[in-house]
């Protein structure tokens, strides 16, 4: 049953315990005000619209204790009720998450469940240096010679970060900025503090961030590798410069820079990149270091198809690869929650369909049943093997038959979500039990 049609009986619950329930009034309020058949429209669940999705088997597999989840559910209420905390959701991935879409939609899903508390905007890199794609919504320019090393690289030439890729110079002047499309609506996700991650070891390169007239304080933190910028004004757009100070052949490595504020608010991080697997993440040295500064509350793993894209794809390596990743992750922090999506239906490049999808499934089903964590059968839920023909047709994904097109990512955002959606609902429900039963 859908949660608006349940609205009024979880706030008369919930309202026992003198919270604030500024997120479930404006549910109930947004939901009055909105045509139900209006498709441009955010509604609490998405509308059952295509005839092949498995509207039905949209929602989160859970195993194990899972406690870390319940965590983060408890997270988003002081977030949603009270105004209260940050949260940090990272999504991980390949081609789907470096596009941007899929991330930055669910972004806005999780948004709105909390009015005016949009986050900065998490994790950026200079995309334009590798001559590759953007997330859709920011841009970036740079000046100076720029080589790339990424995870994807058979033997990578410099060590790799969060990012899964890295930009490194040795020229004495070189910049990079980075700003906002329209679609990123910066101004709701404007940020104060900018942490550049690079080698901080190496003092041969000076390193500034613009604008310098707003810029408050700058501290170093050695543990995690990261140079931190405090500005008195809260920014849209940043600027990069490193200056050689001496002779000597080393070089500036630039991993990446993460968009923070003061605010309370959700801050998702994406990231992805081009034909990244399993494998390929573990290759990013850094990537535990740097996920120190991210802290997730929530991890959303959507690592596989790459993986999973040929006859010699095998389960165990892939469980393993993934075992490697969630220790590292729950190193940094053991309450993040995590949630697994399985491939979307796909062919590869030889023209094979996804025949590894039970291989998959049934992998993310033993790491979730050993870490306590939940699973999202994407494959189900579109509608099972060859799908994505009928995704394609109705123009959700591309002519690849790999991606989805920015209004498939739109769908998938909102099926997601409808999931985490479901099972908040449980966790609200349980609570104005709980609180029925210590009354």
């Amino acid at each position: 049953m859908h949660l608006f049609l349940n609205i009024p009986n979880i706030v008369k619950e919930i309202r026992k315990q003198n919270k604030a329930n500024i997120f479930l009034i404006l549910i109930i309020i947004t939901f009055l005000q909105l045509d139900v058949s209006a498709q441009d429209k955010i509604l609490p669940y998405s509308v059952n619209t295509y005839r092949y999705i498995n509207y039905d088997s949209c929602f989160l597999e859970n195993f194990g204790n899972n406690i870390q989840m319940e965590m983060f559910y408890e997270k988003l209420d002081d977030l949603c009720m009270e105004g209260k905390g940050q949260i940090s959701i990272l999504h991980l991935g390949g081609s789907h998450i470096q596009a941007g879409f899929w991330s930055w939609e669910l972004r806005k899903r999780f948004e709105s469940l909390c009015p005016g508390m949009e986050g900065a905007p998490g994790m950026v890199f200079p995309f334009s240096i590798a001559a590759t794609n953007h997330p859709y919504y920011y841009k970036s320019s740079f000046t100076g010679k720029w080589e790339i090393a990424k995870i994807t690289d058979k033997e990578p030439v410099e060590k790799i970060g969060l990012a899964g890729i890295t930009a490194f110079t040795e020229d004495s002047v070189a910049e990079i900025k980075i700003s906002f499309n329209p679609a990123a609506n910066i101004g709701k996700h404007q940020f104060n503090k900018i942490s550049i991650f690079h080698n901080v070891e190496d003092t041969s390169y000076l390193l500034s961030v613009s604008p310098v007239e707003f810029l408050d304080s700058c501290t170093e933190n050695l543990v995690v590798g990261v140079s931190e910028y405090y500005f008195s004004k809260d920014l849209d757009s940043v600027k990069i410069r490193v200056v050689k100070q001496d002779t000597s052949q080393s070089k500036f490595c630039f991993y990446g820079a993460y968009l923070q504020n003061s605010q309370p608010g959700i801050i998702y991080t994406g990231i992805g990149i081009n034909g990244a697997s399993t494998h390929s993440y573990l290759k990013a040295e850094y990537f535990e270091q740097h996920l120190n500064l991210i802290n997730p509350d929530l991890a959303i793993l959507s690592i596989g198809v790459n993986d999973a894209s040929g006859p010699a794809f095998s389960e165990d390596n892939y469980v393993n690869n993934y075992r490697k990743i969630i220790a590292m992750i729950r190193e940094v922090n053991p309450n993040c929650a995590i949630i697994f999506t399985t491939n979307n239906d796909f062919y590869y490049y030889r023209g094979g369909s996804n025949t590894n999808y039970n291989e998959v499934y049934s992998g993310m089903v033993k790491l979730a049943e050993n870490y306590g964590c939940s699973v999202w059968n994407m494959f189900k839920v579109m509608g099972g093997l060859k799908s994505i023909n009928l995704w394609k047709k109705d123009k959700l994904a591309n002519n690849d038959r790999i991606h989805f097109t920015k209004e498939g990512y739109s769908v998938i955002a909102g099926l997601l979500f409808d999931a985490i959606l479901r099972d908040y609902e449980t966790h609200l429900r349980k609570l104005a039990v709980d609180n029925e039963i210590k009354d």
